[in-house]
């Protein structure tokens, strides 16, 4: 087997099974199309035309990251906007699997107002900004599953290693042997009838009629089991080189929140790893304030520990980032249709940090605190040149306690880079607490205008109970 393009030759051998991969050279930055021929040893040839040479990024999680541009702000002058030859986009089909998988089925597609209404609107908007301003064309691979949870995108193997995840797994396993298809199906058949029956005998009293049952789901057939979605949509693009990952952890996660400490850098890890190319760059998106009080969870701030749990991964991991939009957001709405600032801040993130280019791209991060008297200082990293309140008020969403752990609202004032953070029901603080609820939309900003992202002062070791 001989593959050749823009003027280098790689020969690869075929396996028993029929499979082969080659690695080609490293290929200058090529904003023309070039080919590449693949020639086997009978001399039949394939090729394949219009291929660009740029920077590939993986966009992938649940829905909101695949939110489609025809569904975003402005979407009609968005669309009509949208010529970009030099940005293309390859779409998994979903595929649920048990084992990993060696292929994937998707097209890849070239960015015009004819194709660019039904791909994500974060993976469009933050590829454009790339490729407008490092005039670098951008690939933009989409692997999404509306609720997906992080459980699902990471392989079988690295959940088993993480004794923490235990009790996950465990409860998977109990839902598959507890499911018995034939049994479940009889009972919700006969539920039906009597639900068509209470249909009728409330039409005929003038009543409302009853919700129609749940159609019961087989768990075996769930699109959130563990490594799943890994093995059927992740597997098959591990041999393409990317440049980083993009993506947005939804709400499917809260009744495992305080897993998302283990949960989050476990699938990163993973996949650096089995990619092999180090640690690429992993940009997350923080989830807008929201009330979750619909979704199951097993904590009241389950919410606020998922989004603190990608805060942690900052510190863990190299070249992660996270978006912040506690500003964004729009607390009646899950999919909120400005997806255009969130694609800008992971933008700004990867421009700062992968390219070297002198952006702003984050607002304050907390870094540390010291009790003095009755408040507590805090210190941020990402201040810039001093920190300040989007409205000009005081900050707010600050809460501190003493060693009761009982946290009263606190009064927070600036000092340059740092907050003083006190309540006079607190004499002896020993914490603070910034934005810890699901729907705190608080003010604190840096002189860029970026705002503040969730953190706790007391967070425990780690240290996981379960039911």
């Amino acid at each position: 087997m001989v593959v050749a393009t823009a003027g280098r030759t790689v020969t690869g051998t075929v396996g028993q099974d029929g499979r082969w991969q080659v690695r080609l050279p490293v290929v200058p930055l090529q904003h023309e199309p070039i080919e590449i021929q693949v020639r086997t040893s009978s001399n039949s040839t394939l090729t394949v035309r219009n291929v660009l040479v740029g920077d590939v990024w993986l966009c992938t999680g649940p829905s909101n990251i695949y939110w489609p541009v025809r569904k975003c702000d402005n979407a009609p002058i968005e669309i009509a906007e949208a010529t970009y030859p030099q940005i293309r986009f390859f779409t998994v089909e979903k595929n649920l699997a048990d084992r990993p998988q060696d292929d994937c089925n998707g097209n890849w597609l070239t960015c015009s107002p004819r194709t660019v209404a039904d791909v994500s609107g974060i993976g469009f908007f933050f590829g454009r900004q790339l490729h407008q301003q490092l005039d670098v064309p951008i690939g933009i691979l989409q692997s999404c599953w509306g609720g997906s949870r992080i459980e699902a995108w990471t392989s079988e193997e690295a959940l088993e290693n993480q004794p923490a995840l235990k009790p996950i797994l465990q409860s998977w396993d109990t839902d598959f042997a507890n499911y018995d298809d034939e049994r479940t199906t009889a009972a919700y058949e006969q539920e039906l009838v009597r639900w068509k029956r209470s249909v009728v005998a409330s039409e005929n009293e003038g009543k409302k009629a009853p919700p129609r049952p749940k159609k019961p789901e087989n768990p075996r057939a769930s699109q959130h089991r563990p490594a799943c979605l890994f093995n059927g949509m992740i597997t098959p693009l591990i041999p393409f080189r990317i440049r980083g990952v993009i993506s947005y952890q939804g709400l499917g996660n809260l009744y495992w929140a305080e897993h998302s400490r283990v949960l989050l850098p476990t699938m990163i890890r993973d996949w650096q790893s089995r990619w092999g190319q180090g640690a690429f760059a992993f940009g997350m998106v923080q989830p807008a304030p929201f009330l979750c009080d619909r979704w199951p969870k097993q904590q009241n701030d389950a919410y606020a520990l998922q989004r603190e749990a990608q805060m942690l991964v900052l510190d863990q991991i190299p070249r992660t980032g996270v978006a912040a939009t506690m500003d964004i957001g729009d607390l009646d709405e899950l999919h909120f249709t400005n997806k255009q600032a969130v694609a800008q801040r992971l933008a700004n993130w990867a421009l700062a940090t992968e390219y070297q280019e002198n952006v702003k791209y984050t607002g304050p991060i907390y870094e540390s605190m010291s009790i003095e008297n009755n408040r507590i200082r805090i210190r941020f990293s990402h201040a810039a040149e001093g920190l300040g309140t989007s409205d000009g008020l005081a900050p707010t969403h600050f809460t501190i306690a003493g060693s009761d752990r009982k946290f009263h609202p606190a009064v927070a004032v600036i000092d340059g880079k740092t907050v003083w953070v006190q309540a006079d029901q607190v004499a002896q603080p020993v914490a603070v607490r910034f934005a810890w609820s699901d729907t705190a939309i608080p003010n604190l900003v840096n002189s860029d205008g970026l705002p503040a992202s969730i953190f706790r002062t007391d967070v425990p070791p780690l240290h996981i109970q379960h039911n």
